[in-house]
């Protein structure tokens, strides 16, 4: 394992992968949230500060993106080509929409965790 404290030394795609998997991204080897959102204060395995990493709004913005292109193709076709009844399409996206922004968003503040954790962008 190389010593990461070395900012110069730390890798941007392993760091997201790690987040994108919810992990920490500096040993990957515990939990990086101790609730659907909460991030843990330190991590239990390497014991690197995670309290003062905010992703603020990256995460959604992230999220709706990647879920507005997912759903695009759903769109035009339920809306245009399905012969369903008036209040379908809005039931079905809204609820495709629903579950996969859901799963989606703990995963994009773990992957922005990491790329601000990588880049030593400011945390505060």
């Amino acid at each position: 394992m190389t010593d990461t404290s070395n900012p110069t030394l730390r890798k941007k795609w392993p760091a997201m992968k790690l987040g994108l998997k919810m992990r920490c991204p500096k040993c990957g080897d515990a939990p990086l949230f101790r609730a659907y959102l909460k991030q843990v204060d330190h991590c239990s395995a390497c014991g690197e500060n995670w309290g003062d990493v905010r992703a603020d709004d990256g995460p959604a913005w992230a999220t709706m993106l990647v879920v507005g292109h997912l759903l695009a193709p759903f769109f035009y076709y339920i809306i245009f080509k399905a012969s369903l009844p008036s209040w379908a399409p809005a039931l079905i996206l809204c609820g495709l929409a629903t579950v996969m922004s859901l799963w989606l968003l703990p995963r994009m503040k773990g992957l922005f965790i990491g790329l601000i954790w990588v880049t030593q962008a400011p945390t505060s």
